[in-house]
């Protein structure tokens, strides 16, 4: 990443990740995803947690993602810090 890039930080709730497999392929897509920098899935929470480099890709471009692979997300932030 160049030393312009702004990493923010995002938590989405996904709806059913019925298995280890889901939780995959949600990661697999957002890691090929330019601008992620780091990405954390939990089917057992249905939590996304995504780093990502805020002048290259966008949050409403990250629920796209998810939302093409058929999850629908909710921005959840509350408690995520720096």
């Amino acid at each position: 990443m160049t030393n312009d890039g702004k990493v923010e930080k995002l938590m989405l709730s996904i709806s059913n990740p019925h298995c280890s497999y889901c939780s995959r392929v949600i990661e697999q897509r957002l890691k090929d995803a330019p601008g992620i920098t780091d990405i954390s899935v939990s089917y057992l929470t249905d939590q996304v947690l995504v780093r990502y480099d805020a002048t290259k890709i966008t949050p409403d471009e990250i629920r796209a993602s998810v939302k093409e692979l058929g999850y629908d997300t909710v921005e959840n932030n509350r408690g995520v810090r720096g």
